[in-house]
Order: C-alpha cells, then sequence, then structure tokens
C-alpha cells in the first residue's frame, strides 16, 4: 500500500498557513510527518498544484512522485471548500492507498491486521456526542433540506468518520464516493455557498457522505483510534487539530527540525526569507 498527501493552495500560498500557528510550524511539522511516513512506506506520493510544487520540490523531502492533479479543480470548486482537495487525491488512485493529513505524524506504520480492511480511518466521530451533533448536524439538516439525490441513508445521523488518515483498499466503493461527493457539490456548492460559509460544512461530504457510504456498502472499516474505550489501537499516532493554532506545540517542533533536521530547517528558512 502507498502513501499519499495532498496540498490545494486555498489561500496566500507560503505567505499564510491557514488555521497554523505559523508558517514555519507548518513546514516544520510537514517535514517530521513524511520523514517517518517515509520510514514505513515503500513508496510516497504528494497530489498538489502547480504553484504548490515549486516550493514542495524545494523542501526536498522524500517523495517518489509530486503530481499536479489539483489543478484539475482549479477555479472549478470554492477554496473555502478545502476538502475538496483531499477528496481529489482520493478519486485519482488505481492502487490501494492511505491518505496523511499534513497535521498528521504516523511515527510506527500501521499493522497488516489494519492495512488489510477495506477502509481505514483514524476514528468514528458520533453524532450523539454533544461536540459532534452541535458540530455536523446543523449542516446536515440544511443539506436535507435544500438538496435532494442524497446517499442513502442521509437521515440517519449517526456518525462520520474523522478522516485525518483515510486508507482504502476497495477501489470501486472510493471511486462511488468520490463520483458521489464530485456531483453533489457541481449540483448544488455555489447554492451552499450562498448560505454557508464551506469551511465548516465541507466535512460533511468529506467526512459524513464517506460514512454513509461505506456502511451502504457494508465494507469491512479499521480505526486507528476507538473513542468509546478511549483507547489507541496503533501507536505512535499525532493528529494536531486544534492544536495547529497553539504557539508551544508550534515552537517545540520547530525547534525540534532546527536541531534535529538542521539541512531541512534551512530550506525552511530559505523558502520563507525569499
Amino acid at each position: 500500500m502507498k502513501a499519499i498527501y495532498s496540498y490545494w493552495d486555498t489561500g496566500d500560498g507560503l505567505k499564510s498557513a491557514t488555521n497554523w500557528y505559523s508558517t514555519e510550524f507548518m513546514l516544520s511539522f510537514m517535514v517530521v510527518s513524511v520523514l517517518n511516513t517515509k520510514k514505513n512506506f515503500s513508496k510516497i506520493e504528494m497530489i498538489t498544484d502547480s504553484k504548490s510544487k515549486i516550493w514542495i520540490e524545494k523542501l526536498n523531502l522524500p517523495f517518489d512522485k509530486i503530481s499536479t492533479e489539483l489543478d484539475e479543480i482549479e477555479g472549478k470548486y470554492s477554496k473555502n471548500s478545502w476538502a475538496v482537495g483531499k477528496i481529489k487525491a482520493y478519486s485519482i488512485q488505481n492502487e490501494p492507498f492511505i491518505h496523511i493529513d499534513l497535521d498528521v505524524i504516523l511515527f510506527n506504520g500501521l499493522s497488516k491486521s489494519l492495512l488489510s480492511k477495506d477502509v481505514i480511518i483514524q476514528n468514528y466521530e458520533y453524532l450523539k456526542n454533544d461536540i459532534w451533533s452541535k458540530f455536523y448536524l446543523p449542516f446536515v439538516d440544511i443539506i436535507e433540506s435544500n438538496c435532494s439525490d442524497l446517499p442513502e441513508n442521509f437521515s440517519e445521523k449517526y456518525r462520520a468518520f474523522n478522516m485525518g488518515i483515510y486508507g482504502c483498499n476497495n477501489l470501486e466503493v472510493n471511486k462511488i464516493y468520490c463520483d458521489t461527493v464530485f456531483n453533489f457539490l457541481d449540483k448544488y456548492e455555489k447554492s451552499l455557498y450562498e448560505k454557508l460559509i464551506l469551511d465548516k460544512i465541507c466535512v460533511v461530504w468529506e467526512q459524513y457522505f464517506c460514512d454513509l457510504i461505506c456502511s451502504s456498502h457494508k465494507l469491512n472499516v479499521g480505526v486507528v483510534l476507538d473513542v468509546v474505550t478511549n483507547e489507541v489501537n496503533e501507536g505512535g499516532y499525532i493528529h494536531l487539530m486544534s492544536n495547529k493554532s497553539d504557539k508551544n506545540v508550534g515552537e517545540s517542533y520547530i525547534n525540534l527540525v532546527k536541531s534535529e533536521l538542521p539541512d531541512y530547517y534551512r530550506r525552511i528558512r530559505n523558502l520563507l526569507d525569499n
């Protein structure tokens, strides 16, 4: 199974790193993430856009391939719908893959047992939980009220996937999932954009749609974290999530790269200084 990353420039490139304490933190964390992934997967690729490929190449990370298929969504979808870049990356895969978000580090790889599942995710997000209920349900309700041709059991409102990590061995269902999202966006994104801020609602068509479609096809899902028992099923997994904006966390990773990976730190500084 190969590992993939994706980066869709949804803002001002390296001038600002949305939701991160600083661009230097984002690049430092990216270095640590990719180098650890390379230890555990023989093949690692980046799917990005032409503008971003320029600076990604200058980091000289050990990607086997850096491709620019995300150019294909440029101008077609709102930049606020940031998850579209990830879904596009999923959609072009023709062999089993695992997608790792740029705010995730997988220190020890994943077990053979987990990698054999039809689908691999970080964890389930149960909508009966107050946090996820408040996060998802208003958006799910709006979509249900304003859109048709939705995935089977859309009104179930039971759970979603957290896709900080998303792996798939069943490429047929992966294609159905991605096609469903893009068909939905082609039909409804413009009207939803007039009503809502898409950077919040886009997790519905990434994470809620995916769970519904995988469930309807009865796929065998493996999880890295069990949020019911609060147990980590796989060791050495970090997903920053809200900690991306934490100054102390940011500076710790910057200092780590500066002291342990000085060549990469020099490349980061060259990028930012120039």
